[in-house]
């Protein structure tokens, strides 16, 4: 199967969105979209949306593209135009969980709490977005983890890395974390333990259980941050991964707590 490149996490811009943009995207400076620009979001979203269906119920390498373009009520043809390959289709679902992670981002970074918020509480919060995008709908998250894998999709350009060293060194501003550590190595280190965990999910042997995805990513990613802390931020670290256990607990009840960083 030819391959299509894929970032980590980050495909090119003019990929597919998500369902909040099922409508026309904006234009280049910000004209009205036309009718057919309309229609061709409009079709380009049932085309996605039948992938995703029927790349669960029926397998990712199982689905043809006829199976989609009729599911999707438009010709072969079409759907060719529309998505080349069926890794177009992969990259298009990673360009949502994209965009869900900035917009969660964007909605912490604006509440005024937001402020107190350390770097190691932030890694924390990156990473309960993540594993949303997984578990929120865990059958189709293993279906297009593992069809990203097999494309090659985590081993390209690491914009997570990118992500988590730029928290690494707001730490190291801020006397957080050690000045000494390479923030860039830490993020790729942050990165692997990250795809380490979710590839574990997502795998058929999936040894970890229905649910547990963010508590194995917290576990994990504790011993790293330990090591990025000075020592008089190892307690608040503690505090920071205890007071997300207790949200974690609490969203299973009442979806869409995000942790805050706990009063000092």
């Amino acid at each position: 199967m030819t391959q299509q490149p894929l970032s980590d996490g980050q495909p090119s811009p003019n990929q597919a969105r998500g369902p909040a943009s099922s409508g026309a995207v904006p234009q280049p400076g910000g004209r009205p979209p036309t009718r057919r620009e309309v229609r061709k979001q409009q079709t380009r979203q049932r085309l996605l949306t039948a992938a995703r269906e029927l790349f669960v119920s029926q397998g990712f390498d199982e689905t043809s593209f006829d199976d989609i373009a009729r599911a999707a009520g438009v010709s072969r043809q079409t759907a060719f135009n529309h998505f080349p390959r069926k890794d177009d289709f992969v990259a298009a679902w990673v360009s949502e969980r994209r965009e869900e992670l900035q917009a969660a981002m964007g909605a912490h970074d604006a509440d005024a709490s937001a402020q107190r918020t350390d770097a190691a509480t932030r890694l924390l919060i990156i990473m309960r977005v993540m594993a949303n995008a997984y578990e929120d709908r865990p059958e189709e998250g293993r279906v297009f983890m593992i069809a990203w894998v097999n494309s090659g999709g985590p081993f390209e350009a690491p914009v997570a890395a990118r992500l988590f060293a730029t928290v690494v060194r707001d730490g190291q501003r801020d006397g957080e974390f050690a000045e000494d550590i390479d923030a860039q190595i830490s993020g790729e280190v942050i990165r692997a333990v990250y795809f380490d965990v979710l590839w574990r999910w997502a795998s058929p042997d999936n040894e970890i259980p229905r649910g547990g995805l963010f508590e194995a990513l917290m576990s994990h990613l504790q011993p790293v941050l330990t090591g990025l802390c000075i020592d008089a931020d190892r307690h608040r670290l503690r505090q920071s991964v205890t007071l997300a256990r207790s949200l974690e607990a609490a969203r299973l009840v009442a979806p869409g707590s995000l942790p805050t960083q706990p009063d000092a």
